[in-house]
């Protein structure tokens, strides 16, 4: 009986094989999905994730791990000075990225990149420029 039980968890286990969770060394949708803990009533994961986004953003200025035109620091400061960030929570953003990652095909974008996308939306960015951000962070992702 022992053994009937290894053979059936290695064959589940084999089955179905084991997504990849990061794309140039950064976490992608794969993660974010993995962060949903259905065992808890309320699952902080995702908007600690994001709040050390923030963090790294606002207390070291730090560069996130993307190409230069890649980047929403732009949009993030157009947010803040407008007074525009006070309008939508971190919730909220963690929604927009759920959306985001509900297409297989966005999957594979690392999480920094479809936090922008997000924020860019926010800051007023039009669906042609969404369309062509995401254009430029496939192929980045997929050099």
């Amino acid at each position: 009986m022992k053994y009937l039980f290894v053979s059936i968890l290695i064959l589940t286990a084999t089955s179905f094989p084991q997504t990849e969770r990061y794309t140039k060394d950064a976490e992608n949708g794969y993660m974010w999905r993995a962060m949903d803990d259905p065992n808890l009533m309320y699952n902080t994961s995702k908007e600690n994730y994001l709040s050390s986004i923030l963090d790294r953003f606002r207390v070291t200025g730090e560069k996130y791990p993307e190409i230069a035109s890649l980047s929403c620091r732009e949009d993030m400061n157009k947010l803040f000075s407008e007074g525009k960030s006070d309008e939508f929570s971190l919730e909220d953003v963690v929604k927009n990225i759920d959306k985001f990652y509900s297409r297989s095909d966005n999957l594979i974008i690392p999480i920094i990149f479809a936090y922008c996308y997000t924020i860019k939306k926010c800051a007023g960015a039009s669906v042609k420029e969404l369309n062509e951000y995401k254009k430029d962070v496939l192929t980045f992702c997929n050099e």
